[in-house]
């Protein structure tokens, strides 16, 4: 429950504020788990736990932007994909990633719920802490309603959390293999100069240790990681310490060593010797640390981060997994992986293929002292157990080494800077967890998720809809500009809607004689004219139009085309709309709504323009682009101020976005939209590609960055 106090900290934040907020918690947090690396450098201490941090700083921010307090089993689910979301991303950039301090880590000793590393990895176990921490804070947040809801919110969290123990292990019932951890460890002093040790005493430390194994040689024995300081193919003497050793004993062992090729490039190595001392098996270290193994952009940064000076020369990583059978013992064998790379689950996943039997972690913690770096390094391989399957014999140079079976249970350990072996029986297992099968989509499944609740919309409050006067006082704004052929049939069809409907003409200096038309029409009553000078376009005129109208005290405004692909009969229905909604779109794209006339090509630039704009903007409207709307007097004087900055069909479209976004009901009634039959269409490239990106503008502002409308 350690997450709710700052996810509290995040109910009612913007994007910005939970940045700011995840920035603080990563600093916190990440300086406080990688306190191990202060009396190594502090520089790199500071880089890696600010970066961290960044990483914390986008999370945060993008869990600030799914909750949606009033969808509680939402809001847990998403902010737990955004977290497994993000942790994913960490563990793969910059420089190949970085997984140190990932949630699920945190259960490595809950039996409860680390069995769903089995299906899930660690990744699915960070997705069930961060979803039960918002769970329970939604239930507090509700005990004040009642306790019904919370109730049902603490039983989903407390599901979430203790099914998991129901998860079956994977059997691991095979042939057994007797194993030999030798921990030779070194002195302290040696340990901390560097990341890779250059000292024989580490050599003879191991051989002399290994010798005691003579009366009982186990199956495998097991050096770790930079047990050699030199490469023994190079150097007689190491080769024959190392030999002899092994020969004494008569048992395959890996060795860990730091090797040198032909072209004098360095490896990080694990090799595998017979009992007679002959090297039959080889793994590089694919993943690399990153200014620990090598340095990026070392050209750039050498006389100017004196701490990259540690790093003496450059490893160069390997390309093959780390998969070898036992010698002598043909029913057996393991995977290999180094140090860095057990923070990696889906590296491990797939050197841990049905056949191998149990998983080998060789590893060198000695440069970090008695922090805590190797009891958090040995807390990853009961994570990796669970998820493949397998026992995990961790070896580490100087401890703390461990002997970790298929539940994650440690059954035996060594202490930190003191020579130690472990030995024990561990058997074999076949098959593959859940985990091993669907663990490379499982990042894609949780990206997918988290992205969709980020673009998901946010429901706003629903206003009540005031009651309309039983014969409310209408107008009509009809833009105009070369109407003359349709103008006055549009006219006398709308004034035929009733009484106390009336209409305004805006008129763009037609030189067809539009303005005449209908300056003859306004002679008998409830028309009007507005003329401007020069075509200054269909927002213009409507929002010319409306100032006038909201001037005059009219309770219903309706915008409508003047070239009769708007039918002045189908004006009824929208006004009797009007009483159930603060706007009300004609729709041709509602049931009983049509474009009879229309070809292919248009039908689908129109319909696909629609849905463009309800996927960007979540806006639950079949026809936003449609003309032919009644708006609410009182609303239209919210809708308007501040102006719309949108020109043409995304003018429609954003006065019903600003509605919708604002709480106001807006509703659809079906029309027949013909194509005019006079005239030319005003469409234009211009009109669609401003239409395309003021709603991705529009959608990335309001979805993503979450800002709120205004109050209304």
């Amino acid at each position: 429950m350690a997450l709710v106090p700052v996810l509290w900290a995040l109910r009612g934040a913007r994007a910005r504020r939970g940045a700011l907020l995840g920035l603080a918690f990563g600093v916190v947090y990440f300086g406080t788990l990688m306190s191990w690396l202060l009396p190594l450098t502090i520089l790199g201490w500071s880089v890696l736990a600010l970066g961290s941090a960044g990483w914390m700083a986008l999370l945060f921010a993008a869990a600030a932007a799914v909750i949606r307090e009033e969808r509680p089993i939402r809001t847990a689910l998403a902010i737990g994909a955004v977290w497994v979301s993000v942790e994913w991303l960490r563990g793969v950039m910059p420089f190949g990633g970085f997984t140190w301090g990932g949630l699920g880590v945190t259960q490595h000793d809950n039996p409860l719920l680390l069995p769903l590393a089995s299906v899930a990895g660690s990744w699915g176990i960070s997705f069930v802490l961060a979803a039960v921490n918002v769970l329970v804070l939604e239930a507090l947040e509700r005990v004040r309603m009642g306790w019904g809801r919370p109730a049902r919110l603490l039983a989903m969290g407390a599901a979430m959390a203790l099914l998991p123990v129901l998860i079956p292990a994977i059997s691991a019932d095979g042939p057994s293999v007797s194993v030999a951890v030798v921990q030779g460890n070194v002195p302290r002093d040696i340990a901390v100069e560097d990341r890779l040790i250059v000292d024989r005493i580490v050599a003879e430390n191991h051989a002399r240790l290994h010798r005691t194994l003579a009366d009982d040689p186990p199956d495998l024995a097991v050096w770790p990681e930079n047990a050699l300081d030199q490469d023994p193919r190079r150097d007689p003497s190491l080769a024959a310490l190392v030999e002899d050793a092994i020969v004494e004993v008569g048992s395959p062992t890996l060795v860990g060593a730091i090797t040198t090729e032909d072209d004098d490039s360095l490896r990080n190595e694990n090799l595998l010797y017979t009992g007679e001392g002959e090297i039959v098996g080889r793994y590089v270290k694919n993943h690399l640390v990153p200014f620990g193994e090598y340095v990026p952009f070392r050209e750039r940064l050498e006389g100017v981060v004196p701490d990259i000076e540690r790093v003496r020369e450059d490893l160069t990583p390997g390309t093959e997994p780390g998969r070898f059978p036992v010698p002598g013992a043909p029913e057996a064998s393991f995977a290999s992986v180094i140090c860095f790379e057990n923070a990696f689950p889906d590296l491990v996943r797939q050197w841990v293929t049905a056949d191998m039997g149990f998983l080998v972690v060789s590893t060198n913690n000695s440069t970090f002292g008695r922090g805590p770096a190797a009891r958090q390094h040995l807390a990853l391989s009961e994570l990796r157990a669970v998820e493949t399957g397998r026992w995990v014999v961790h070896g580490a140079l100087t401890g703390i080494s461990g002997i970790v079976d298929p539940s994650g249970r440690v059954l035996q350990r060594s202490p930190l800077f003191e020579p130690a072996i472990l030995r024990a029986s561990i058997p074999q297992a076949e098959g593959r967890t859940v985990f091993n099968v669907i663990g490379g989509w499982l990042p894609a499944a949780f990206v997918l998720g988290a992205a969709l609740a980020l673009v998901a919309p946010r429901t706003p409050r629903r206003r009540v809809v005031p009651g309309l006067a039983t014969s409310p006082r209408v107008c009509v704004i009809l833009p105009t500009y070369e109407e003359a052929a349709t103008i006055e049939e549009v006219v006398r069809g709308v004034r035929a809607a009733g009484e106390r409907v009336e209409v305004l003409v805006v008129d763009d200096a037609s030189p067809d004689g539009t303005a005449e038309i209908v300056r003859g029409l306004a002679g008998e009553g409830g028309v009007r004219l507005l003329e401007r000078e020069g075509k200054r376009g269909l927002a213009g005129a409507y929002l010319d139009g409306f100032r006038l109208v909201l001037e005059d005290g009219y309770d219903l405004v309706v915008e409508m085309d003047a070239d009769l692909s708007h039918r002045p009969q189908d004006l009824r229905a929208l006004l009797a709309g009007a009483r159930s909604h603060h706007v009300t779109i004609g729709s041709r794209y509602v049931p009983g709504g049509s474009i009879p006339d229309w070809g292919i090509g248009r039908q689908l630039l129109s319909r696909g323009g629609n849905l463009y704009a309800r996927l960007l903007l979540g806006l639950p409207v079949a026809d936003a682009t449609s003309g032919f709307r009644v708006y609410r007097a009182e609303a239209l004087r919210e809708l308007v101020d501040p102006p719309p900055t949108a020109g043409g069909y995304a003018f429609q479209v954003e006065l019903a976005y600003r509605a919708w976004r604002l709480g106001m009901s807006v509703g659809e009634v079906p029309i027949t939209f013909r194509d005019r039959t006079h005239g030319r269409s005003k469409l234009s490239r211009r009109i669609v590609v401003e239409a395309l990106w003021k709603v991705l503008a529009w959608g990335a502002r309001d979805r993503l960055l979450r800002r709120r409308p205004p109050a209304a």
